[in-house]
């Protein structure tokens, strides 16, 4: 191709690539494709692809770029600094060599564009020929001959001219000095373009004058005012743009945006009225404060919220976070607004689609208003959306999906966040979902019994409630400003937190309501001194409160009004007897045994078939001479006369089992301790004395069944309540704190399994008498741990009452305690107990369903899956990157997993891919540890 006489044309700077082409062909009195075809010749075929549209760029590759360079006769390099697609790809051609050409067309295919200023391009070239331009956002106003850069798609751009609006011009210096002066001025003004288009979009306020005025002033005589509305959007908001930028890059306002938050997240920006003013003063508008104080979403909201989020922090991940513009915050393209190809001639452009919102799929649509069906549906319900993040209300995890959405609520489109707001305005609260249910709690009796009355401290109320209430009254002045207005709500002002005082529960009623439990408990066991200081009846602490009435009745500092003490006594009469409960509880045992048995002293009360009640009769009679007058009395309601006690002493064996010496006096000193040494079978204090001197009680042969005859009540006794238990329960994995009706079933069972073990230990066949347990539960003490049998009895008990049970399909979630464990019992399926396997078969958890829920609740699996399948083909995991095995990436895969290994630590594949080769990811690098590889299983080469 010659180079012909028309002479040399050079580029403007900044120009695009087809439109330096497109001057060049008139120079050269030719067609655009005229040019290209002879440009991307190869043997006589034009190796070109794309289509030719007014706003289409060309990337062109090497032997393209020298041909246009002899044409235009401009060296290379000076073709690469001022076109700056000349170099911005090398398209691939339709064959194996020779010059290609490829075309594009779109606002952003490199930069944004548009057209060159008419006035500069003939300056610069001496012809009117028009020119494209890339034009960053300060380019787009022509300072010397008022004009706006306008782009608009489909064609080759609008000059408008600005001589009615200079405040455009204006706005421009003002940009290009905060570009000049600060580092963040350039994300500044994509953070403010996006707020001032968010204003665009909404219907413009009565109040505003300015831009209806400059779109009159800016718009063609023959375009068509809808059009130019849309045409002309950045130009009219780039003197609010300009000025916001300036105000948001500003430091000192950032520092007093975070001084005003009070440290709490903003709910609105009204909780920020110095930001809110600065920019009504700045903008010229008084009345925007008053409109931007209510709004809770937008990209405004979401740089305030960042701002305090980071505490101005000058760090450079902070400051990217602050100024990051969400795609659902970005203005929309012209090309999604505009019908390509219209300029605004008069006629009337044609219907145009609106496409949908960048950045957010269909799908993402759908599954979003399936949750908000949901949660209209809870809403209606409990009248809020304040739900845990574990519940699943009808299978749907709604409170995941939900707490997922506050997570990322600065990156929702503007119509999901108004549609979850019209729902429930504190869906998104910047405080715990907790709270908020409980103010929903305290709403219902405000509504129900009037204001609250926090200076009597909320009588209305629960107690938990009344306590929590005056909580938030001490802690009112530090809570956010949102939640002082909702407790405002219901009666809670800061001049009534004041005067709030905590909830006193009355006394008498307390004592009301355990004396009718101790009343109840009483009715069944016929006495209170068997309650234990742990016992619970019917949810209530009866033995805490007894503790506390008998310490109350034997202090001296406030007596137990008579009243009460009666009343315990109509109950009870020996409820707090002078000596130890525990005295009283073996007496009650003793008269029950006792009853319709008349007692034989002689034989030592043998007769009687609960040997314990036996054993502390006899002890009571050896020394009857030392009870108290009223312990005696009560002997004497079983027949224990001081002749009977004597008789007991009388006929009891006497020798004992060694020589007893009479107790010797304390002695202090060393001396005393070298006596002691010395004669090792002297017994020390009063009691050890006691039991030396007493005749030991003959012992009834042990029973080669496993138990004592004179035990076999008591075991018949349990084995009612373990069958009562599992009559209700239908499993005996109780735990060990278990009662039931009052008796220690949990620590019955606990003993029984020990013994069982230490018999099985010993080498020692079963107690024939379990066989009786077994027949009841045959699991009732299985191989492994009991609290695996438990939450096995949950989940069972979870199918059997019909809720979801689906675990290939992970419900239910892995996040709820039953799914975890559930995930637990998957993932260790083949290491299980048969026993454990056969119990999971039973609830359909078989080893295809634990295989595929523990693939779908921990991807990585099946990654691993795939290297365990290469280690055992290879013998390593020294994979070459672009490894695949199976279809699986599996070198991609590794090389990500030793990055996150090195950065996180060890996760729970990196521990899995260590026990398939210990030096998947050796300290060293990779490419020796795959030579080493090659060498040790490839020796000969």
């Amino acid at each position: 191709m010659g180079c012909g006489a028309a002479g040399r044309v050079a580029p403007l700077q900044g120009e695009r690539t087809l439109s330096f082409l497109t001057r060049l062909v008139g120079r050269y009195h030719l067609t655009i494709r005229d040019l290209l075809a002879a440009v991307t010749d190869v043997g006589g075929l034009q190796s070109l692809t794309g289509m030719l549209y007014p706003d289409s760029e060309i990337h062109l590759n090497a032997q393209a770029r020298a041909r246009i360079a002899t044409l235009c006769r401009v060296p290379p390099r000076v073709l690469g600094r001022a076109l700056p697609a000349w170099t911005r790809e090398e398209p691939c051609g339709k064959y194996r060599a020779g010059p290609v050409g490829r075309l594009m067309r779109g606002e952003e295919t490199v930069a944004a564009w548009g057209p060159a200023c008419p006035a500069c391009t003939v300056a610069r070239t001496g012809r009117r020929v028009p020119a494209r331009r890339y034009l960053a956002p300060e380019d787009r106003v022509c300072t010397r001959h008022l004009y706006w850069l306008l782009y608009l798609p489909g064609t080759s751009g609008l000059p408008v001219p600005l001589g009615r609006c200079l405040e455009v011009v204006g706005a421009q210096r003002r940009h290009v000095r905060l570009l000049r002066r600060s580092p963040t001025g350039a994300r500044a003004f994509e953070v403010a373009r996006a707020v001032t288009n968010s204003w665009w979009d909404q219907p413009w306020p009565v109040e505003e004058r300015a831009w209806p005025a400059r779109l009159e002033a800016t718009r063609p005589d023959d375009a068509d005012p809808g059009w130019w509305k849309v045409a002309a959007r950045g130009l009219i908001t780039y003197p609010e743009t300009v000025v916001l930028a300036c105000l948001l890059a500003c430091r000192p306002l950032q520092q007093r945006t975070v001084a005003a938050s009070r440290g709490h997240l903003p709910y609105r920006l009204g909780e920020l009225p110095a930001l809110l003013a600065e920019l009504a003063h700045e903008l010229q508008r008084p009345w925007l404060a008053r409109r931007l104080a209510a709004v809770t979403h937008g990209p405004l909201f979401t740089w305030a919220h960042s701002c305090v989020k980071i505490r101005a922090s000058s760090e450079a991940t902070a400051q990217k976070r602050l100024w990051r513009v969400h795609s659902a915050h970005r203005p929309r393209p012209l090309s999604d607004l505009l019908p390509q190809g219209s300029t605004g001639d008069g006629e009337q452009p044609a219907p145009h689609v609106i496409k949908r919102l960048r950045g957010h799929s269909l799908q993402a649509e759908q599954a979003f208003q399936k949750g908000l069906a949901q949660a209209h549906a809870y809403h209606q319900r409990h009248g809020h959306l304040a739900v845990p993040k574990e519940d699943i209300p009808h299978g749907y995890p709604l409170g995941q999906w939900i707490a997922n959405l506050r997570t990322s609520h600065a990156r929702m489109p503007a119509h999901q966040a108004a549609a979850l707001h019209a729902l429930y305005p504190w869906w998104n609260a910047p405080w715990s979902t907790l709270w908020q249910r409980t103010w929903h709690q305290a709403r219902d009796p405000a509504e129900a019994h009037g204001p609250l009355q926090p200076s009597h401290g909320f009588p209305t109320t629960s107690y938990s409630l009344g306590e929590w209430l005056y909580l938030q009254c001490t802690r009112c002045p530090g809570l956010h400003p949102e939640q002082q207005h909702l407790l405002t709500q219901i009666g809670i002002d800061p001049a009534a937190a004041a005067a709030a005082r905590p909830r006193r529960r009355s006394y008498a009623e307390r004592f009301q309501v355990g004396l009718a439990h101790a009343r109840a408990f009483a009715d069944v066991h016929g006495n209170l001194a068997v309650v234990t200081h742990t016992a619970v009846h019917d949810g209530y602490p009866l033995g805490q409160w007894l503790a506390n009435q008998r310490n109350h009745r034997r202090s001296n500092r406030q007596p137990m009004p008579a009243d009460r003490a009666q009343a315990l006594k109509d109950i009870d009469p020996w409820w707090n007897p002078p000596w130890h409960l525990r005295w009283q509880r073996h007496y009650y045992r003793a008269r029950d045994a006792a009853a319709g048995h008349p007692l034989q002293a002689e034989n030592g009360f043998n007769d009687l078939d609960d040997s314990g009640a036996a054993d502390w009769l006899w002890r009571q009679c050896s020394k009857y001479d030392e009870l108290h007058p009223e312990q005696r009395q009560l002997l004497t309601a079983l027949d224990i006369t001081t002749e009977v006690a004597r008789s007991a002493r009388e006929h009891a064996p006497t020798t004992p089992a060694r020589p007893a010496a009479a107790p010797a006096p304390a002695v202090e000193g060393k001396a005393g301790h070298a006596r002691r040494a010395a004669d090792p079978a002297t017994t020390t204090g009063p009691r050890r004395a006691r039991r030396a001197a007493e005749p030991k009680r003959p012992r009834e042969p042990g029973s080669r069944l496993g138990h004592r005859p004179d035990l076999r009540p008591g075991f018949e006794t349990a084995l009612a309540h373990a069958r009562a238990w599992h009559a209700e329960h239908d499993h005996l994995a109780a735990p060990r704190d278990t009662l039931h009706d009052g008796y220690p079933l949990g620590m019955w069972l606990f003993s029984q399994r020990n013994r069982a073990k230490q018999r099985a230990r010993a080498g020692m066949p079963p107690s024939p008498h379990l066989t009786e347990i077994a027949a009841i539960d045959p699991w009732w003490n299985p191989p492994w741990d009991l609290h695996w049998q438990r939450n096995y009895y949950r989940a069972r008990d979870h199918i059997a009452a019909g809720e979801p049970f689906d675990p290939a399909a992970l419900v239910p979630s892995p996040g709820t305690v039953l799914g975890s464990w559930i995930t637990r019992a998957c993932m260790q399926y083949p290491q299980l107990h048969p026993g454990q396997q056969h119990l999971l078969t039973l609830i359909g958890i078989t080893p295809e369903v634990a295989h595929a829920r523990t693939r779908r609740a921990h991807p990585w699996r099946t990654a691993v899956e795939h290297a365990q399948t290469w280690a055992e083909t290879h013998g390593h995991l020294a994979v070459p990157r672009d490894t695949t095995q199976d279809g699986f990436p599996l070198g991609r895969w590794l090389n990500k997993q030793r990055y996150r290994t090195r950065k996180t630590g060890f996760t729970p594949a990196a521990r899995a891919l260590t026990a398939i080769d210990p030096w998947w990811n050796p300290p060293w690098g990779m490419v020796w540890q795959r030579a080493y590889q090659r060498v040790r299983t490839h020796p000969h080469t």
